[in-house]
């Protein structure tokens, strides 16, 4: 597991690996028992599935520019409060 050690994981993980598996298995066993014409309504949306796949595509790419944006700024910030605080403690 890439140098880890798997009691390094802990519950946490675990915890998350069994809410994936069963959510997979109660989805498979949902979409077996839905009626065909939901199934059928399901596979016609595929192009507007790959849309929507395209806008959050987007979306996270606008949301890394932006906090890409910030780091910047909160760097810029962090520097101007060390100075400021340098200046106030050789005042006193």
């Amino acid at each position: 597991m890439n140098g880890v050690d798997r009691k390094a994981l802990g519950w946490p993980a675990a915890a998350t690996l069994i809410a994936a598996m069963i959510g997979a298995a109660v989805t498979t066993f949902a979409l077996a028992i839905s009626p065909s014409e939901q199934r059928s309504h399901a596979n016609g949306g595929r192009y507007a599935t790959s849309r929507e796949i395209g806008e959050v595509e987007a979306r996270l790419e606008a949301l890394e520019v932006s906090s890409r944006q910030m780091r910047t700024e909160l760097r810029g910030d962090i520097k101007d409060l060390r100075t400021l605080l340098q200046q106030l403690l050789q005042k006193n």
